[in-house]
C-alpha cells in the first residue's frame, strides 16, 4: 500500500513493480498473497487515476494553446 498520498506516479509505479516481483520471488507465501494483490490493485488504480489527470491536464493545456 502507498505510504504517501503524495507520492508521484514513478514511485507508485515502483512500488507496484515491487510488489508484483514478490509475488515471483522466493518470499511469496500464499497467505499474503491476498493482501499483496490487493496493495496492487490499489495502487494501479491510484497510478491510472494520475495518468488520467495528467491526460486530462495536458488535453486542456493544448487546448488553450490551439485557441490563441
Amino acid at each position: 500500500m502507498s505510504k504517501n498520498d503524495d507520492a508521484t506516479i514513478e514511485e507508485r509505479i515502483s512500488e507496484l513493480e515491487q510488489l508484483v516481483a514478490w509475488f515471483d520471488s522466493d518470499d511469496f507465501i500464499l497467505e499474503k498473497a491476498l493482501d499483496k494483490y490487493q496493495q496492487a490493485e490499489k495502487l494501479a488504480t491510484e497510478i491510472q487515476r494520475d495518468i488520467t489527470q495528467l491526460k486530462n491536464t495536458i488535453e486542456q493545456v493544448g487546448g488553450v494553446v490551439d485557441a490563441k
